[in-house]
């Protein structure tokens, strides 16, 4: 699965505020917190499954829309019905959407008030749907409480930021994208290569690994896999200490030294033949896994389970490090949030279900139904998400991911990110293509991109 992020209809900024909806839409009285047990290292808050006195327990039916699929979604049947068999006035309609067309529906859906109550929204789409106000505040719903602890406590501070615009809750992180370092410890231990842990270390490793395979004196063999888009460029860009937008969210700032030597890095890499192309249009890596282009790159812990689906026969020769930085860890951050529309007419039970599938044993079903990582703190320190991996050499590499998460940075909350984001990855192309230089290519997405937040 690639997550790229759609344009997000400009109808949500206008059509959203005629219809009457606001993210500080009065909410339903606050939900006291159903049972969670308790995780080796999170909180074990004692708590009762009785509904509260407060609790509206008025028959509903509670529509969500899920893009994780039907094959892989943490919503089991099973889980469902042991949700409704704790709230029985709670009727669960769920719903499997495609993610590819997902938001387009979801922004014509709230925009006539025929949204969902509970919806799976990509972390990237968080920033414009935010800043339109068209998803609830969950602090003011659930008095900043998450079954029976503070929501402080459950997260570490990237997805906290991540979820959090002004002074509300948008979202409740369900699982999380942050990128760390795939790379063929087989072919390290056989060339003698040590872990980089630099720019300058990554750049050294990826010479001494790539081979040239068909004899025509280029390496095409055992490469570095650069992505063209700002996930990625994101990515190197923080590590050599940048930022994408100003404090205020006005001007683009992906265009400073930092940014152009974050892009010439890259450039840098396929220059020395080292690095290898690979489009969002190619797909997945697997096949340049399989035949040997690549043999390492940066993604998140989603990857994980695209290499033992797609690559099984190379299980034991991966292993995942903290990406090399410039000069300091860095990565976007994305990943799956759970978000409450403010158009929603069930919006206390719509919290229930958000609580109830954030509790540790839930969230374990994250990785072990989906294969990506689960947010929570509890989950990512559970007994199931602890254990040694023998598909990546007997390392537990979700804690690579925790620590990668820590330094992680969300795309900026404005409401034009998704054309911005447009914007930059169209100039990456012509960089990394050999079209123009880094500094004319970002100054080019720059200075459309600053047209585009003056609006």
């Amino acid at each position: 699965m690639i997550r790229r992020m759609k344009p997000v209809a400009v109808l949500v900024a206008t059509a959203i505020l005629l219809a009457g909806c606001s993210g500080s839409a009065s909410p339903a009285p606050s939900v006291a917190a159903s049972a969670a047990p308790s995780v080796e290292g999170s909180p074990a808050p004692a708590m009762s499954t009785a509904p509260s006195a407060s609790l509206d327990t008025t028959p509903v039916t509670l529509t969500v829309w899920d893009y994780y699929g039907m094959e892989v979604t943490p919503f089991t049947p099973d889980a469902i019905a042991a949700f409704e068999k704790e709230f029985p006035w709670i009727t669960v309609d769920r719903q499997d959407l495609d993610w590819d067309t997902f938001i387009d529906k979801f922004n014509v859906a709230v925009s006539s008030g025929q949204g969902p109550d509970v919806a799976t929204l990509d972390m990237t789409w968080i920033p414009t749907l935010a800043s339109n106000d068209v998803l609830l505040d969950l602090k003011a719903l659930s008095g900043g409480m998450l079954n029976g602890a503070p929501i402080t406590d459950q997260y570490s501070q990237g997805p906290i930021e991540a979820m959090t615009y002004g002074d509300a809750y948008v979202t409740m992180m369900n699982d999380f994208d942050a990128y760390a370092l795939y790379y063929r410890a087989d072919l390290f231990e056989q060339k003698g290569i040590a872990v980089p842990k630099t720019w300058d270390e990554l750049r050294a490793a990826a010479k001494k690994l790539a081979e040239d395979g068909n004899g025509d004196g280029k390496p095409d063999k055992y490469l570095y896999a650069v992505r063209p888009n700002t996930f990625h460029f994101s990515q190197f860009l923080f590590q050599n200490g940048g930022q994408l937008l100003n404090p205020e969210g006005t001007k683009a700032t992906f265009n400073s030294d930092a940014g152009v030597g974050a892009l010439d890095y890259q450039v840098g890499l396929i220059g020395d033949g080292t690095g290898l192309y690979w489009s969002d249009a190619d797909g997945d890596l697997p096949p340049a896994l399989i035949d040997g282009r690549v043999a390492m790159f940066s993604d998140g812990p989603y990857y994980m389970g695209l290499l033992k689906s797609g690559v099984p026969d190379q299980s034991g020769k991966w292993k995942i490090a903290i990406a090399p930085y410039s000069k300091q860890p860095g990565s976007y951050l994305g990943g799956t949030g759970l978000s409450i529309p403010a158009s929603s007419a069930h919006q206390q039970a719509a919290w229930l279900f958000i609580e109830y599938f954030l509790r540790p044993e839930q969230q374990v079903l994250v990785y072990t139904v989906t294969g990506a990582a689960p947010a929570t703190t509890a989950a990512l320190q559970s007994p199931e998400l602890s254990q040694p991996d023998p598909y990546f050499g007997g390392e537990v590499p979700f804690t690579v991911f925790l620590d990668t998460m820590a330094t992680a940075t969300h795309f900026p909350y404005v409401a034009a990110w998704s054309e911005v984001d447009t914007i930059i990855n169209e100039n990456l192309d012509t960089a990394l293509l050999g079209k123009t230089d880094s500094r004319a290519a970002l100054d080019a997405a720059a200075v459309a991109a600053d047209v585009i937040l003056a609006r």
